[in-house]
C-alpha cells in the first residue's frame, strides 16, 4: 500500500511541476497562396477586422473577436521591405495573456508564400496554466488552419 502512495505522490509532484512550468507555446505554419501580396495581406487583416477597408497602421488598436472572446488587437510591427511582414498582438483572453501572430509574405512565381509564427502565453494563474498544458498547441493549430482556409 505504501508503494501506491509513493507512486501517486511522485505523479502529483511531476504533474504540478509540468503545470507550473508552462511559459509559452510557439507554432510556425506556412502555406502557398495564388494571389498578389497586397491581396493576401488584406485577407489576413480582414481575419482580425472583418469590415476593414484599409490595413491598420503601426500602433493602432481595435477590438475583435477571437476564439469566442472579445479581445484587443494591436499592430506592433509593420515593414514593407522586399517582403511584407507584420505582427499583431492580441490581449484580453480569459486564460491567455498574449497571442502574437507574425506573418511574412514572400512573393513566388505563381503567388505568395505565407509564413506565420504564432506565439501564445498563458495567464499566470494555475487554472490557465492547466488548460494551457492540454489545449495551448491545439488552439494555435486551430488559428493557423483557420487562417489558411480563408484563401
Amino acid at each position: 500500500m505504501i508503494w501506491y502512495l509513493r507512486v501517486f505522490g511522485i505523479f502529483v509532484f511531476v504533474f504540478f511541476f509540468a503545470v507550473l512550468s508552462q511559459k509559452e507555446s510557439r507554432l510556425e505554419h506556412s502555406w502557398e497562396v495564388k494571389l498578389k501580396p497586397e491581396q493576401t495581406q488584406k485577407i489576413l487583416y480582414e481575419s482580425f477586422q472583418p469590415k476593414s477597408f484599409r490595413p491598420p497602421t503601426l500602433g493602432e488598436e481595435w477590438e475583435s473577436k477571437s476564439l469566442g472572446e472579445t479581445v484587443q488587437c494591436k499592430t506592433t510591427a509593420v515593414t514593407n521591405t522586399p517582403t511584407i511582414s507584420f505582427q499583431i498582438e492580441t490581449t484580453g483572453f480569459k486564460h491567455y495573456q498574449v497571442l502574437k501572430e507574425t506573418y511574412q509574405l514572400d512573393p513566388t512565381e505563381n503567388g505568395v508564400r505565407v509564413k506565420g509564427v504564432l506565439e501564445i502565453q498563458p495567464a499566470p494563474n494555475f487554472l490557465s496554466k492547466l488548460l494551457f498544458l492540454f489545449f495551448g498547441k491545439a488552439d494555435l493549430h486551430h488559428i493557423a488552419t483557420s487562417k489558411e482556409k480563408r484563401f
